[in-house]
């Protein structure tokens, strides 16, 4: 049983076109996720190369990213999960969702997402949306396009001959790969078009290429004897008893009579009863000319590398629902599942209004004016530590997470629990540092009844820490108050 980090989606009703849908599914360290939820999910950054993380996306982001759409609702099925955001309207809803509902998927640059009513239109999807052909066929399938629907069918934007069914697009796409040519006039440019008409398209070999003794045919060669001159009575073609035709031991592509090899080469009788030790000619003189040697690169064993994509990304906004509880950086919308908002008591005591201007009127004299503050961007609001994670895991765990801890939040998600708690460092000025993302199995014994009490004596080990930001919820608030009224 496989459940995607981020939409919640399992495999248990798998069928043979959800790859198709939603990406092969990507584990990695206690990480599953489809692929297709990591290049849509519009507030994920890729930041690394294809051989970083899961191709290019770092763990501590997909971590971060996930425990954010649990605290998403979709627009669509009200369900948890929610991380695509329609470009404009800026609704958010899941990737499998979308699927359900129109919307629009953009395999390309930064990823763009679209819902039915937002989804751009040219003089040509009008023309269609206002007299869709009657006897439209699939020209993969060869069946009926029936209901011709602009959501379930594609076409070469190139020529505009022809139509094919989104799905067996997908499919004859997947399979290309670098070889997608337009069905209808063999157009290059179909290849980086189709991919506006939510239709992924791997850089990678085709199938058929892929596949095991693909070219076994070209092992099955004719020898001959390539000498200037032969030297065997029966021709260049025989190759029996002391006439053998010996391979070049570098290419096995040229071949020679042994005795001719020898008798051309004008070298001694007892040379002929050495071991095989024939180089043709160009691959002496590639040999000659190499001078570096070869490095051989190893690939990871669960994740494909042929299907890294490189994203671009912009951080989007989420629209407001007031029917929907999403949760954005705003302390004050939360999850029906919260157990825990902004216990934040524990160590640092969060002053009141009363308090507040009290201090206000006592430190007025003491406090420099800051500068303004400027908007946080997705690569600076997490902590830069590589995947790897040098600081020792248990070295946090004994400097910022010491018990009590600084409860913050927490909320459900399926068969999980998230505990957000403050990180704090009481040898700074001032200690709150950030957030720690803790997960747990709702059978773990520790949580015992789920009270406050319990929560903050938790003995965490490395396994339960999800992920980390430099967000210190209601702590920033109150020094933005400072900042604006001293």
């Amino acid at each position: 049983m496989r459940t995607c980090d981020i939409c919640n989606r399992n495999n248990a009703n798998e069928e043979e076109d959800d790859a198709l849908l939603y990406g092969e599914w990507m584990v990695k360290q206690n990480v599953t996720v489809h692929y297709y939820c990591l290049l849509l999910s519009s507030n994920l950054p890729q930041r690394g190369g294809d051989s970083s993380g899961i191709l290019g996306f770092l763990l501590r982001d997909i971590r971060q990213e996930a425990a954010a759409a649990q605290k998403r609702k979709c627009a669509f099925c009200r369900e948890k999960g929610a991380s695509v955001i329609c470009f404009k309207c800026r609704i958010v809803f899941h990737m499998s969702c979308g699927l359900e509902n129109r919307c629009v998927y953009q395999f390309c640059d930064d990823f763009r997402s679209y819902c039915e009513k937002c989804a751009p239109l040219d003089d040509y999807k009008r023309q269609l949306l206002a007299d869709p052909p009657k006897s439209a066929l699939c020209d993969i399938c060869f069946r009926a396009i029936s209901p011709f629907m602009l959501h379930n069918v594609t076409y070469g934007d190139c020529c505009r001959k022809g139509f094919a069914h989104r799905t067996c697009m997908r499919r004859y796409a997947l399979a290309s790969g670098y070889y997608l040519r337009c069905l209808w006039c063999r157009s290059k440019t179909f290849h980086d078009s189709i991919r506006l008409q939510s239709v992924f398209v791997p850089d990678r070999d085709a199938t058929w290429e892929r596949q095991p003794n693909a070219y076994s045919e070209l092992h099955n060669r004719r020898m001959r004897c390539e000498q200037a001159i032969c030297l065997c009575p029966k021709g260049r073609d025989f190759n029996r008893y002391s006439w053998n035709i010996q391979p070049c031991i570098l290419c096995a592509a040229v071949g020679t009579h042994y005795k001719c090899y020898v008798g051309t080469m004008r070298l001694s009788r007892a040379s002929a009863n050495e071991p095989n030790n024939f180089k043709c000619k160009m691959c002496a003189e590639v040999e000659a000319k190499l001078q570096h040697p070869k490095h051989h690169l190893t690939s990871d064993e669960t994740i494909d590398s042929s299907f890294y994509m490189p994203k671009h990304c912009n951080e989007l906004s989420v629209a407001t629902d007031d029917d929907s509880p999403v949760l954005s950086d705003d302390e004050s919308s939360l999850i029906n599942a919260t157990i825990i908002n902004n216990m934040a008591s524990q160590r640092l005591k969060v002053p009141s209004s009363g308090e507040v201007n009290e201090l206000k009127t006592q430190q007025s004299q003491q406090l420099e004016p800051l500068q303004p503050s400027t908007p946080i961007s997705i690569e600076s609001s997490v902590i830069d530590l590589p995947d790897t994670q040098p600081m020792s895991l248990q070295q946090l765990l004994t400097n910022f997470l010491k018990t009590p801890l600084l409860l913050r939040e927490s909320f459900i998600n399926d068969d999980h629990f998230y505990l957000v708690v403050y990180e704090y460092n009481d040898e700074l000025e001032n200690p709150c540092i950030g957030s720690c993302t803790l997960r747990f199995g709702l059978d773990d014994q520790r949580l015992g009844d789920f009270s406050e009490e319990t929560l903050m004596h938790l003995q965490l080990v490395e396994t339960d820490i999800w992920c980390r930001d430099n967000n210190r919820g209601v702590y920033d608030k109150i020094d933005q108050y400072f900042e604006n009224n001293m």
